[in-house]
């Protein structure tokens, strides 16, 4: 990679041990940074913009890159509901209302009218960031508990034991 166009271009930063290997700190960051942008649907060029911020922020890149791969018309049937409710939910539409409207709705005419869909599209897109600011900050201080109690574990473990005057 030295010598390359991409080491010309971007310098030593880009072969920083931070951005490939996974520490509790790098794959915290690139948590906090690959979640929020993963859950937005339809965001074009979703790696590229986590590749982008992973490399600024020294976040993992694999981490940051590989969870916009949560973002597949498979999972969209698990992921825009909730996003949906919340959004719904944030623009002052009552719990019972918002269940309401989703479980009764025929969810096969909003295709059929873009009005009625770009008026879905604002509940959504403002559930899908509220809920992957949460997730993301959550993650991240999850991740990062787990690395700090991780090495203190490791520690303790390579600490050598000390023998008493009676075992001896």
């Amino acid at each position: 990679m030295r010598g390359g166009f991409l080491h010309s271009r971007l310098g030593d930063r880009l072969l920083d041990k931070e951005l490939w290997r996974a520490s509790p700190r790098s794959l915290a960051r690139a948590w906090l940074i690959g979640f929020p942008i993963t859950s937005i649907p339809w965001l074009p060029f979703q790696s590229v913009i986590a590749g982008v911020l992973g490399f600024t922020f020294r976040a993992n890149l694999l981490l940051c890159i590989g969870l916009q791969y949560l973002s597949n018309p498979l999972t969209a049937v698990v992921h825009l509901p909730p996003c949906y409710f919340v959004g719904k939910m944030l623009m002052g539409s009552s719990l019972a209302q918002t269940w309401n409207e989703m479980m009764t709705r025929d969810w096969s005419s909003v295709f059929q009218h873009p009005s009625k869909l770009a008026h879905d599209l604002v509940p959504l897109y403002i559930g899908a960031v509220t809920l992957g600011a949460a997730i993301g900050i959550i993650g991240y201080f999850v991740i990062f508990a787990w690395g700090i109690r991780h090495h203190r574990r490791k520690v303790r473990s390579l600490k050598p034991k000390q023998v008493s005057a009676n075992e001896i």
